[in-house]
């Protein structure tokens, strides 16, 4: 009987809707938007996980140069999502809203397609470029 649940044609019986992913990157995406809902259950709890992180430069382009990333700031801006906190989050990084978007997305299984055309990744890498050039501009004045 056992073998009868542990043989290839049985497996291959399962519809693909209802067999687990394994791809790392949804994976990833599943563990960053638990870490969010994490910390928003622990912020009702009385605890933070940003107190963990209070001024821990967790950029290494950062800790090299000096410089902020496009990126720094995301960890506590996604913590700050997961608490509910707009203001902060949009004050740690302002691109956590379309990255915290796209990885719910990504972790459900539903980027549409025109979001993986080419055309929309070059647009969305111009404007994080844009982004991350007036974030120098604002850091230097």
């Amino acid at each position: 009987m056992w073998t009868q649940f542990t043989s290839m044609s049985s497996i291959n019986s399962i519809p693909n809707s209802l067999r687990l992913k394994t791809d790392p990157l949804r994976v990833a995406a599943w563990a960053v938007l638990a870490a969010a809902m994490l910390s928003g259950f622990l912020r009702l709890a009385g605890y933070s996980l940003l107190s963990a992180l209070p001024n821990a430069i967790l950029c290494p382009f950062k800790a090299l140069t000096g410089l902020p990333c496009p990126g720094c700031g995301i960890t506590h801006a996604f913590l700050l999502l997961g608490r509910l906190d707009l203001t902060g989050a949009y004050a740690a990084n302002p691109l956590v809203f379309p990255l915290a978007a796209l990885t719910a997305l990504y972790a459900a299984g539903r980027i549409p397609r025109a979001v993986r055309s080419g055309a929309v990744i070059n647009s969305a890498l111009l404007g994080v470029l844009a982004f991350w050039g007036g974030r120098l501009l604002h850091n230097i004045h």
